[in-house]
């Protein structure tokens, strides 16, 4: 098991958070060819679809972009430090004795392509969720061995 006291183990993004961005793109290019192959084609939901591959597509892919570069988690020192967001950073930094409960919540497609959501519970009742993480089974595991660790 991992010692939260060691050096620090870091947690970045999961490739599925790029996924609601594909399924749009796919979507939108499956709408395309189908307006397309209408006789006669159909020019103006032609034209929507190609509007939004081109416009709505790449910014939906750059925000999941600059998603992913600001989020991590690292677990180090006895301390959990997580930042996440864009276009506003969030940014949690607190010792591991504060945490009264973490939790994995995956999505479906992250159920079937790995990754997750992290739920933190404080002791005071406040709750922190950090989506698309990579491996937050594993946070969660440096969490309870810690959280175990410190009874004995």
């Amino acid at each position: 098991m991992t010692d939260p006291a060691a050096a620090p183990v870091l947690f970045r993004a999961h490739w599925t958070i790029y996924l609601p961005s594909l399924v749009v793109a796919a979507v939108w290019a499956g709408v395309y060819f189908w307006a397309d192959t209408r006789e006669p084609p159909l020019a103006a939901i032609r034209s929507v679809a190609l509007a939004i591959e081109a416009v709505v597509v790449p910014l939906l892919l750059l925000h999941a972009f600059m998603r992913a570069r600001s989020l991590r988690v690292a677990v180090a020192a006895g301390a959990l430090d997580a930042q996440w967001g864009f276009p506003w950073r969030r940014r949690l930094a607190l010792p591991l004795r504060d945490i009264a409960a973490v939790q994995v919540r995956p999505s479906i497609a992250q159920r079937l392509f790995g990754g997750g959501a992290l739920a933190v519970t404080l002791g005071n009742g406040k709750r922190h969720l950090i989506a698309d993480l990579g491996d937050p089974a594993a946070v969660a595991r440096i969490v309870a061995a810690h959280q175990g660790g410190e009874g004995a």
